[in-house]
């Protein structure tokens, strides 16, 4: 039920929501997000009936890091258009519900002597697959061989920010939040609705040593809007590069006369404001220092299997095909992995914290501008985006080159918690 979610935080509210999805994949198990709406079904643990009234459901997926307990599969029965099924991380043995699935073309099961009636498979259309991974061979991997591998081929120089938590920033300083710098001679940045916003980060290079991939001068800046629903911080999932809920400002040259007097006279939202908290998570300004930082790719994004593999094959000669390492790896393995690949925290350029969706922009959104992680600095002074979450703006590294900020996609993703969105009748759940 977590996955038919849409992208508010509610379930769907009358039963005909449920006969627009057409596809759904149900990945990682987590807690379920509480709703403020009841919806028009209950559920239960276990039970997904529900599916029953999904009608042009044609994909269903069950990708799981740990085997998915389900009660009844009796909802196959009723889903007459199923093409694609992947059962293989379920409790499914009964291979006889498959003959009511008369559009079928793919599935794949559970590993073939868990299953019963497997004399029905050979009725179908339908190509299939099974799960045989055999756990206790590929656990023996020389897992920190691999990781120096991958850390040497995606090696690249970043820039971390790092909090000074005990400075008071001024209006001209790099900082996260409060006031920002502005001469009062240009047009400050609005929303759509012609609302002022709300300043996240700015990044003074003029006080700042960085590579030329970066402005050698002046002054960047990121603004938000302040939505009437205060948890999308001025995200648009329709058009997140259209710059109309948020804003990347370059100014070539700082004005230091600029006075802290002729910036408050603008009558900017400030997030140090107790009343404007709930549209922006950082609640205190917060300087920061702009380190150099080798970084290289880390287990989160979503290209890091292929590189496992491709390492794999070089140190061993084993192909683990296309299994995600989540599924075979011991735990001590992958907090090795997370460990010495860790890419945590606030950065510019590098690799992004969270890379598990792509996009029809990916290819051209291919530098990270910035990255600001969730961070609790007290108990009332912090940094967090929704469950734990990461806020990220993504630039075309030839436009960067030019200094054109007109083109940068936002997006923020939550990394303990939850990301649901709704986008061409797909629901999906997220737990990263």
């Amino acid at each position: 039920m977590r996955a038919i979610a849409n992208i508010d935080g509610r379930l769907p509210q009358i039963p005909y929501d449920l006969k627009k999805i057409k596809a759904l994949e149900i990945l990682h198990r987590a807690k379920m997000p509480s709703y403020d709406t009841i919806s028009f079904f209950r559920f239960k643990e276990h039970d997904f009936s529900v599916l029953e009234e999904m009608e042009n459901l044609h994909t269903l997926i069950f990708n799981t890091l740990k085997p998915l307990t389900i009660a009844d599969f009796s909802f196959l029965e009723k889903c007459k258009k199923l093409k694609k099924l992947d059962l293989s991380q379920t409790n499914f043995t009964d291979c006889a519900l498959l003959t009511h699935l008369p559009m079928l073309t793919y599935v794949r099961l559970p590993e073939r002597k868990r299953l019963v009636n497997t004399q029905v498979l050979d009725m179908l259309c339908a190509k299939i697959d099974f799960d045989e991974v055999k756990i206790h061979e590929v656990y023996d991997y020389p897992i920190e061989q691999i990781a120096s591998l991958i850390k040497e081929q995606t090696k690249m120089p970043a820039y971390s920010l790092t909090l000074r938590k005990n400075v008071k920033p001024d209006l001209f300083d790099s900082k996260f939040g409060g006031l920002p710098y502005w001469n009062p001679k240009m047009p400050y940045p609005v929303d759509k609705t012609g609302q002022k916003m709300m300043l996240i980060a700015q990044i003074n290079f003029d006080k700042a040593t960085v590579d030329e991939r970066l402005p050698q001068q002046g002054m960047l800046q990121f603004f938000i809007a302040l939505d009437d629903d205060e948890y999308l911080y001025g995200y648009d999932d329709n058009a997140p590069d259209s710059q109309e809920m948020f804003r990347v400002v370059y100014h070539e040259t700082v004005d230091y006369s600029v006075t802290k007097e002729q910036v408050l006279e603008l009558d900017i939202p400030l997030s140090t404001n107790p009343d404007l908290r709930e549209y922006n998570p950082i609640w205190k300004e917060i300087g920061v220092d702009i380190i150099p930082r080798e970084v290289s790719m880390n287990i989160s994004d979503r290209r890091f299997n292929k590189l496992f593999r491709d390492a794999e094959m070089t140190l061993t000669g084993k192909d683990i095909e296309n299994q995600f390492i989540q599924n075979f790896l011991k735990k001590e393995d992958l907090d090795y992995l997370h460990r010495e690949l860790s890419y945590w925290g606030h950065h510019m350029l590098g690799y992004p914290l969270c890379n598990k969706t792509s996009s029809k922009n990916e290819a051209y959104y291919d530098t990270v501008l910035l990255q600001i992680h969730s961070e609790i600095i007290e108990d009332a002074d912090r940094v967090l985006w929704s469950d734990d979450g990461v806020i990220q703006f993504f630039i075309n590294s030839e436009a960067l080159k030019r200094r054109d900020f007109s083109k940068v996609l936002y997006r923020w993703d939550c990394i303990t918690g939850t990301l649901i969105y709704y986008k061409d009748s797909v629901y999906r759940y997220l737990y990263l």
